[in-house]
């Protein structure tokens, strides 16, 4: 999944000559944390709620940051993640590569509205928590028993655990069944291990 399907298209921006009584304003009326700074288009910095005091006529091309960190809209949503996480921001700037323009913000609502769709959470089911010792093999057996069981899979993301030491892979599943115990006893016995596994 890439930028341009999770971000906020409608940016609410500020010229870079208004004052910071102005930008507070907007960050506030929008319940954002973040504003572009802009003019013609085109990025220029960008300023947070830390910055935009409501009782100061100071411009914002003072104050603002202009040592930008942003994406483009083919960047996919796990690298502006990392790049959220790594500077420690809220929020990134979609810059278009071919006209310079500004044509989105991503933030971490956006993303985190992304995961529960990744995840599945939306739709009614089960959760599942699996470990995988074969992933290519064991996959092939997943889907061959929930087509055995007419049981639907509605998301599965794998990952590997934060012990680097250990073989295999986390699967987290959710299954279109509030009542997973058939499917899961037949899991086991193809040797998949459940850990847990929570209605929702």
């Amino acid at each position: 999944m890439l930028v341009n399907a999770v971000m906020t298209s409608s940016v609410v921006t500020v010229e870079p000559e208004r004052s910071l009584y102005a930008a507070a304003s907007l960050l506030r009326e929008g319940r954002f944390r973040h504003l572009p700074v802009v003019r013609d288009g085109r990025l220029l910095g960008i300023i947070s709620d830390r910055e935009a005091t409501a009782d100061n006529d100071t411009p914002v091309i003072q104050v603002m940051h202009t040592q930008v960190i942003t994406v483009s809209p083919d960047t996919p949503v796990e690298v502006a993640a990392a790049l959220m996480a790594e500077n420690k921001i809220g929020a990134l700037p979609v810059v278009d590569p071919r006209t310079e323009g500004l044509v989105g913000v991503v933030s971490q609502t956006d993303l985190f509205v992304t995961l529960a769709r990744l995840l599945g959470s939306q739709a009614p089911g089960t959760r599942l928590e699996l470990h995988l010792h074969d992933l290519p093999r064991q996959l092939v057996v997943l889907g061959a028993t929930a087509e055995h069981q007419h049981v639907s899979i509605n998301s599965l993301i794998a990952f590997r655990g934060e012990d680097t030491q250990a073989v295999g892979y986390d699967v987290v599943l959710r299954v279109g069944t509030i009542d997973p115990r058939v499917f899961v006893d037949e899991l086991h016995r193809a040797g998949i291990a459940v850990s847990s596994a929570d209605e929702r």
